[in-house]
């Protein structure tokens, strides 16, 4: 519990009884992690840091090129998505499961992409 005044903050600590004895001393890690995989609130808390760095960082050709990769900037580019509508597929391509070795081989590319783009000798090889 927390107590405030002007200055001070103080904190007392109120002990909980438990109905069972050693009811929450062993925790079963691997049932701990399945059930945050299945929980769906998980993965949209998950994304928020995603889909704000796309947002403040990346222009509509860039998420573009993004789309491209993954194969749906015919769908993008016909039906003109704005931007937040791209980020948003871009970010639920990504949070599937099954998509995991494409995304860590395109974040794998483009990191290289920007390491030989700011090199002062391997940049002029580069068309990008």
């Amino acid at each position: 519990m927390l107590k405030e005044s002007k200055n001070t903050i103080s904190y007392y600590f109120e002990e909980i009884e438990r109905d069972k004895p050693g009811e929450y001393d062993e925790i079963n890690l691997e049932k701990f992690i399945d059930e945050i995989e299945k929980d769906e609130i998980t993965e949209k808390f998950l994304t928020i840091p995603t889909m704000t760095y796309y947002t403040e960082n990346l222009t509509v050709k860039e998420l573009l090129l993004i789309c491209e990769y993954y194969g749906f900037s015919k769908e993008m580019k016909s039906q003109k998505y704005n931007k937040k509508q791209i980020i948003e597929k871009i970010v639920s391509f990504e949070s599937v499961a099954d998509n995991y070795n494409i995304v860590t081989k395109r974040q794998n590319n483009w990191f290289y992409m920007n390491e030989l783009k700011n090199d002062k000798f391997m940049k002029k090889f580069l068309l990008w």
